[in-house]
């Protein structure tokens, strides 16, 4: 093993113009497979976050039969909001919110109680969507303390929170009363504490935020909630936490945004896709370069080859030359192509930061995918070397010394 080493190493150094051009190829591959990998994971986790990072990723409702609570015409018509269709709230949500917790699947739960409304303002209306919630619980999807752009995070007593929109179209500050009204006229007023940007002009012109226990009151709910919302660790699990929660819960209904965002993840598969087939194409690129090359230097070196053979050099270890020329190669490459890459990654990162000074978006480099691709690389180069060894093998010393 070591002879074979030994010559596989002097032949690289010996068509020192082959070696080099094969590193390049090699370097550049590997080199553009880390780049756009980066690039696409990073687009996608950025689309994701934009989308759902902060917001529910599974919630349930209940049936239409979850609650058998009702006893007369009057108690089975409540007017919630300008809500008046079949009751499908969740009664014994408390309960629920116990069992969801006990998941580890599940990062965060928050009930929440949600009744249409408008905002009454110099005789003008602005309709709007009353989400009661438990803030604590809350902040832990929405992030509503963090995003607020002016005033404090309470919610206690008749203190509600707006939207940045909804409050510059209502000429609404810090302080300030303001008066809701549901579809059956009652009217009452609150006063705003605090103003919130959730980065999305329709929930800042519509959500407002009160405490949950006010909600129910106001909107008629009793002990009831609209429904409960949840996220979880990893956001493409969410089909499967919801069939979970499904199976294991009576008289709900569940949802989840993979069904909501059905257009996203197609955009988002349909670029994975088109990444791995550009990689898989690089690859195959680099791989035909160097076997071809290689095949080339079995020709140059087949005199040598012929004498190895004729001084009692086997097949076998001959063909080991060029493996090991292939292997070597490849580790050599993979590791130039994976500086190369992260050399593209941070100039992609400063490039689009010159402007604002902020990238355009988050790049995170991982050895979790730049090890796998070198590792892939290093497979490639030597599966390149195969059929040339297999040529080396082949050869005929006396034959190959004859015809010089």
């Amino acid at each position: 093993m070591i002879f074979e080493w030994k010559v596989a190493v002097r032949f690289l150094k010996e068509g020192k113009g082959q070696t080099l051009f094969i590193l390049l190829g090699i370097t550049v591959g590997v080199g553009v497979m880390v780049f756009l990998n980066t690039l696409i994971t990073g687009l996608q986790e950025n689309m994701i976050n934009t989308a759902v990072g902060d917001s529910p990723h599974v919630w349930i409702s209940g049936d239409e039969d979850f609650n058998n609570l009702k006893t007369s015409d009057e108690s089975s018509n409540y007017i919630r909001g300008n809500f008046t269709e079949k009751n499908t709230t969740l009664g014994n949500w408390e309960a629920l919110e116990e069992i969801l917790m006990e998941r580890e699947d599940i990062s965060a739960v928050s009930p929440v109680v949600e009744g249409n409304g408008f905002v009454i303002k110099s005789g003008q209306t602005t309709p709007i969507l009353v989400r009661g919630v438990d803030l604590e619980k809350a902040n832990e999807i929405y992030r509503i303390n963090d995003r607020l752009i002016d005033g404090m995070g309470t919610l206690e007593g008749n203190y509600v929170m707006i939207g940045k929109e909804l409050a510059e179209e209502n000429e609404l500050a810090i302080n300030d009363a303001m008066t809701i009204q549901l579809a059956n006229g009652t009217m009452q007023s609150f006063v705003v504490s605090g103003i919130f940007d959730l980065e999305n002009k329709s929930l800042n012109s519509s959500w407002v935020f009160m405490d949950l226990a006010r909600a129910q009151k106001l909107l008629g709910f009793r002990n009831e909630v609209s429904k409960i919302e949840m996220q979880i660790h990893d956001v493409f699990d969410a089909e499967i936490v919801m069939a979970s929660i499904a199976n294991r819960l009576e008289g709900i209904h569940t949802d989840n945004w993979m069904a909501s965002n059905a257009s996203l993840l197609t955009g988002l598969r349909s670029q994975q896709q088109s990444s791995l087939m550009i990689q898989a194409f690089v690859l195959l690129a680099v791989t035909l370069g160097i076997s071809s090359v290689l095949a080339v230097s079995v020709v140059q070196k087949s005199k040598q080859l012929g004498i190895l053979k004729a001084m009692g050099t086997k097949s076998r270890s001959a063909s080991r030359i060029f493996l090991f020329q292939g292997g070597l190669l490849g580790v050599i490459g993979s590791a130039l192509g994976a500086g190369l890459g992260i050399a593209l990654v941070k100039a992609f990162l400063w490039g689009t930061s010159l402007k604002t000074g902020v990238p355009l978006f988050p790049l995170h480099l991982k050895a979790g995918s730049i090890v796998p691709i070198c590792i892939i690389a290093v497979v490639a180069c030597t599966i390149a070397a195969f059929l040339p060894a297999r040529k080396s093998s082949k050869l005929d010393p006396v034959e190959v010394i004859r015809h010089g």
